[in-house]
């Protein structure tokens, strides 16, 4: 698996690089513009694929801002993270269990993880929420994490859709914004994102207050 990992990176690596050396930003926004659909597909392609060898997902959103602005980059993406989602959460549950059981005891909290060993769909569901919802925590690790729980496939579709949609969201503005670091619109973008890791982290605080109880 890490053999895997490595190879296909580096093969990335190799390709951006080739990519960024052969065409400049506007190339790629014109090819984008000119060839909407067949864009979209393969940006959807992309975040489908990528995150299974841990690409960082933040990389692959500010992209997509970069290159369709907020609106289209974000539905884009949410397409991406239903297709991508179920080929995690499944991988996580059959085929990386015990990998990724070890890494949960390991690394995680103890009250977090102890509440993801819940069979409570309820609880199940809140937790996910929550950990969607912040940024800090890894897109990629949570999707297979949540193969390893009780929860019911159905209810960790919905609450990874509606966990993920504000820093979707939050990102594509900023990718988007990014292209003018001069304008009001970076400042906003900022301020969301800032925004977005302090309410995340006081939910997150809130809810390992009440689990002592």
């Amino acid at each position: 698996m890490n053999a895997i990992k490595i190879t296909i990176m580096i093969l990335i690596a190799l390709i951006s690089i080739f990519v960024v050396r052969k065409f400049s930003f506007e190339d790629i926004k014109s090819f984008v513009d000119s060839n909407g659909h067949v864009a979209a597909l393969f940006y959807i392609l992309i975040f489908t694929i990528l995150p299974v060898f841990f690409f960082p997902v933040i990389i692959i959103v500010l992209v997509g801002g970069a290159l369709f602005g907020i609106w289209k980059g974000s539905l884009y993406t949410m397409i991406g993270v239903v297709l991508n989602t179920p080929i995690m959460y499944y991988m996580g549950r059959f085929l990386l269990k015990d990998f990724v059981r070890n890494f949960v005891n390991n690394h995680m909290i103890e009250k977090l993880s102890s509440a993801l060993y819940s069979d409570n769909q309820k609880v199940l569901s809140l937790v996910l929420f929550i950990i969607r919802l912040s940024p800090i925590f890894s897109y990629n690790v949570v999707n297979y994490i949540s193969g390893i729980t009780e929860i019911n496939f159905f209810y960790y579709l919905l609450t990874t859709f509606a966990g993920v949609i504000p820093g979707v969201l939050v990102f594509n503005y900023f990718g988007e914004a990014v292209l003018n670091p001069g304008s009001k619109e970076f400042i906003y973008s900022i301020l969301f994102l800032i925004s977005l890791v302090i309410i995340s982290a006081i939910i997150s605080k809130l809810f390992l207050k009440e689990e002592k109880k």
